[in-house]
């Protein structure tokens, strides 16, 4: 059942044999590229901000965890990705390599959720910003073929649980 029902998302989502040519190339903008922004912004911010030093060493710690419980995931449990089982169309090229969960969803959900839960108004465009971003990776990965539906939602959820567990501790040291 939940084979299908991955399938099955995935396909409405993959991009047609007739796509355009601009709106792959945009999608192919957002799986290769538009993840490093969130980073640029932080970066900036941090320079201008003291405030976001802490957030930023927060998402690092995040992102750590989150990825190292990723990489052991893939290490353990191989899952193919769409073009090598031959479903739907795939317009980027990437080794057949395990796609269980998507690393570049865990990175991007990563910032998003650690950014949500340490959320202070100041904080309120730089969220809708990450979170934009965010939903046009995952998108752009499924939309050209990388990707499983699937493998995206389990990223969003390592991530959710990394910066959660990170800001328990991180709250339960400052008490």
């Amino acid at each position: 059942m939940w084979r299908d029902l991955n399938t099955q998302l995935f396909l409405l989502i993959n991009a047609s044999d007739h796509a355009s040519k601009l709106f792959i190339s945009f999608a192919i903008f957002c799986a290769n590229y538009l993840a490093f922004l969130p980073i640029i912004v932080l970066i900036i911010g941090g320079a201008i901000n003291k405030s976001y030093r802490l957030l930023i060493i927060k998402i690092v710690i995040t992102l750590i965890v989150a990825l190292s419980i990723t990489f052991l995931i893939r290490h353990l449990i191989y899952s193919p990705r769409p073009f090598a089982l031959d479903i739907g169309t795939n317009y980027l090229y990437h080794d057949k390599t395990s796609s269980f969960p998507s690393q570049h969803a865990v990175f991007v959900w990563g910032i998003c959720c650690t950014i949500y839960f340490n959320y202070q108004s100041q904080l309120k465009t730089l969220l809708y910003f990450c979170t934009i971003v965010a939903l046009l990776v995952c998108w752009s990965r499924i939309y050209l073929g990388i990707h499983w539906p699937l493998d995206i939602v389990t990223g969003f959820l390592l991530s959710l649980i990394s910066a959660y567990i990170i800001n328990k501790i991180w709250l339960l040291r400052a008490n």
